[in-house]
């Protein structure tokens, strides 16, 4: 029975610890009421950038509409790059492992286009073995790879945006 109030009062203590630090779990970004309403501006409105920004602003609550006549608040996404790098070559010559990189530069613009944030700009990158006796796989770990780090980058963008927004405005941005 001891060892029981033991590990809850440990239980407890580890959670408060992790709360008072500031800890929050991944993607529960907490934004300001200005992007209750958050539009996604591309120059090519459905990328899969485009969609993952707006599949990250849906999963935390925000309303994403489709056109930005009523939109508190537009995330402007200025570029967006996605490329790679040979690491390594083997011994016939070849292509053996990669660096893939994805690379978004935006900014957040209020219901009247004013800046709120200037232009930042954010990249990941991850490391692919590449085999060459297995072609199909390998392409569509890739693209799995790449769809992750979209989503990765999309995370990115909302907490750069939380952080700059306190830093500018406090935590209660009207």
């Amino acid at each position: 029975m001891n060892m029981n109030l033991i590990r809850i009062a440990l239980l407890i203590l580890t959670v408060s610890m992790l709360l008072s630090c500031g800890f929050q779990l991944r993607g529960s970004q907490h934004l300001p009421a200005v992007m209750q309403k958050t539009f996604v501006k591309a120059e090519v409105p459905y990328s899969s950038m485009s969609t993952a920004m707006r599949n990250q602003l849906q999963a935390i609550g925000i309303e994403v509409p489709s056109i930005d006549d009523n939109a508190t608040a537009t995330i402007q996404i200025l570029s967006h790059r996605s490329d790679r790098r040979v690491l390594s070559v083997g011994s016939s010559g070849k292509a053996t492992e990669y660096e893939l990189f994805e690379e978004i530069k935006f900014r957040l613009l209020d219901a009247q286009q004013r800046e709120l944030i200037e232009p930042q700009v954010l990249r990941v990158t991850r490391d692919y073995v590449f085999d060459e006796t297995r072609l199909l796989g390998k392409f569509q770990e890739a693209d799995q790879i790449r769809e992750q780090m979209r989503e990765e980058l999309a995370q990115r963008v909302l907490s750069r945006i939380e952080t700059r927004l306190q830093q500018k405005n406090g935590p209660d941005l009207p």
